[in-house]
């Protein structure tokens, strides 16, 4: 049995990408909102189903009916898909995976392992072809043994073994550099509000900060070193709590931008000045960093790297077998208004 196909009507297919453009609103948002893996706000809801109107899109199901060529999918595990780093890490993996005739299918976990474990259950049981587990706080049995059955590219996570690649920065380092300048500022008093419990990157950023501050020979004080969940709303608190406390501090090393944000905002609700009384480092650099009021020290990782390394990779194994071993380019030091 042989199938034909019209060509010129495979190449007019429209795309998650251009339902996206239409509605004003990015990929993954049109992907969660076809999917029913996450909410999505009822705005963006009417703006998508009337782009889907207006393009005339069809789902993969709806395609796969009519149509002799397989869809190709990657799944894609975030925690948080509506935060500025997740948002553009997807951004630009779906550029890239777009581009090869890939469409993504999102799941979110939101931190907890539970909720991760499920969204990986539910992207194998969808059939996608391979997926990109990016950031996470899973133990690393759990992702070999998921690999088992399906490529994984782990972000965030250093592990290794069949069918498993990972994509790391050396967080220690950053959170290494980062507290070293502050200290080369003249600072020895240096609060630490981390990230999400038990999540690599938080972790490790903290083994940085406390690594600086013995090679420094300073004391480790538990009162300055808050947790945090990489959230603005948290960084507020906390900050306010440090302050509160009276316990003396002249700076902060934010485990990211957004936690970095919130410390900023409680700092001047408080009456201080940054960094005239509190100096503030971040980690990230997302775009809204140097615009910020004072503009945010912070430390670079490639976010915008970080997608398409992830799909090019993907990509390369499914296509070509290649066991790969993706590198990102180093984290780097930026220093602007609030050191």
């Amino acid at each position: 049995m042989s199938f034909t196909m019209d060509i010129s009507k495979v190449k007019k297919k429209v795309t998650v990408h251009q339902v996206a453009k239409e509605a004003g609103v990015s990929a993954s948002t049109v992907s969660r909102f076809l999917n029913q893996t996450t909410f999505v706000a009822e705005d963006k809801r009417k703006q998508i189903l009337e782009a889907i109107r207006k393009t005339g899109y069809q789902s993969q199901a709806e395609n796969s009916k009519s149509s002799a060529l397989g869809s190709r999918t990657i799944g894609v595990l975030v925690q948080n898909p509506e935060s500025p780093h997740n948002t553009r890490i997807l951004e630009d993996m779906e550029k890239v995976l777009f581009s090869y005739g890939y469409s993504t299918l999102i799941a979110a976990g939101h931190w907890k392992i539970k909720n991760q474990l499920h969204g990986l259950e539910y992207l194998k049981k969808s059939g996608v072809d391979g997926v990109i587990a990016v950031m996470g706080n899973l133990k690393d049995e759990h992702i070999q043994e998921y690999a088992k059955t399906i490529p994984v590219i782990a972000v965030g996570y250093r592990i290794s073994g069949h069918n498993v690649h990972s994509l790391c920065i050396d967080n220690t380092i950053g959170g290494y550099m980062a507290t070293l300048h502050l200290l080369q500022k003249g600072h020895k008093r240096i609060a630490h509000i981390k990230g999400v419990q038990e999540q690599p990157d938080g972790v490790t950023r903290c083994e940085g900060y406390k690594r600086a501050l013995i090679e420094a020979g300073l004391n480790i004080d538990p009162q300055l070193i808050k947790q945090g969940d990489f959230g603005s709303e948290l960084g507020y608190k906390k900050t306010i709590e440090l302050i509160e406390s009276r316990t003396s501090f002249t700076a902060i090393f934010a485990a990211n931008d957004q936690t970095a944000y919130g410390a900023i905002k409680a700092i001047h609700d408080k009456g201080l000045r940054v960094p005239e009384d509190i100096a503030v480092i971040g980690f990230d650099d997302l775009a809204t960093s140097r615009y910020f009021t004072p503009s945010l020290t912070t430390m670079r990782q490639p976010i915008e790297e970080i997608g398409a390394i992830c799909a090019e990779s993907m990509v390369r194994f499914l296509e070509a077998g290649k066991q790969l071993k993706p590198r990102l380019p180093p984290i780097e030091l930026l220093v602007r208004q609030s050191t």
